[in-house]
């Protein structure tokens, strides 16, 4: 469709649409590039596991106060919770940053079929309708899971890591994120069905933000 057949209203509509998703997705890639340096952390913290089980060591250190997380010690069960605490930030914070750069799993047999327009009416339709819903509700959900776990004063059972709620907050955290770049996603695909050309030159706006 050329500039002169496009209806302004379309063109007007889908640079606003673009506008409203641009911070949004930005967001969810700025939080998914930080998050992406704890993988350093869990390297470091499968390494130091490794070591001290080697040499034999189980307690690193102790103190007489109490610090967040990890109580009054350091144990070598302390690192290998640490490990799956990293790995399950990662996890979470990521998603909303695979979404955006469409590398999650997608198992289809007809929209890469689909022209670019019907890309994203497929995308707009399944965010609204499934994905947004969802990680609300799941996020939801947990808050009673995370209240309870900082009620009880939940942690390790084997010497490791205190304060278990803080890893479990990361579960509505991540999916709050995730609805929120999923949202971004709708208004950048609504400008691309609005007016094509937004979405022509490989564009939409998270291509945008990447490259931003």
């Amino acid at each position: 469709m050329s500039r002169a057949t496009l209806a302004p209203w379309r063109e007007r509509g889908a640079a606003v649409c673009a506008a409203l998703g641009r911070p949004l997705v930005g967001l969810g890639l700025v939080v998914g590039r930080i998050s992406s340096w704890l993988l350093l952390l869990v390297m470091l913290a499968v390494l130091t596991t490794v070591l001290l089980n080697a040499l034999g060591v189980n307690e690193i250190g102790r103190w007489d106060t109490k610090i967040l997380l990890f109580g009054d010690a350091l144990t070598i069960n302390s690192i290998t919770e640490l490990q799956w605490h990293l790995f399950g930030i990662l996890t979470l914070l990521g998603g909303t940053y695979a979404l955006h750069h469409d590398t999650h799993v997608r198992v289809d047999l007809v929209y890469h079929r689909l022209s670019l327009q019907g890309r994203a009416i497929v995308d707009v339709i399944g965010h609204l309708l499934l994905l947004i819903p969802f990680c609300l509700l799941i996020a939801w959900l947990s808050k009673h899971f995370v209240t309870m776990s900082y009620i009880s004063n939940e942690q390790s059972n084997y010497g490791g890591l205190t304060d278990r709620y803080l890893i479990k907050a990361m579960l509505p955290i991540g999916l709050v994120f995730l609805a929120v770049g999923a949202l971004g996603q709708v208004f950048a695909k609504l400008a691309v069905i609005l007016d094509p050309r937004s979405g022509a030159s490989g564009s939409s706006v998270d291509e945008g933000a990447t490259h931003g």
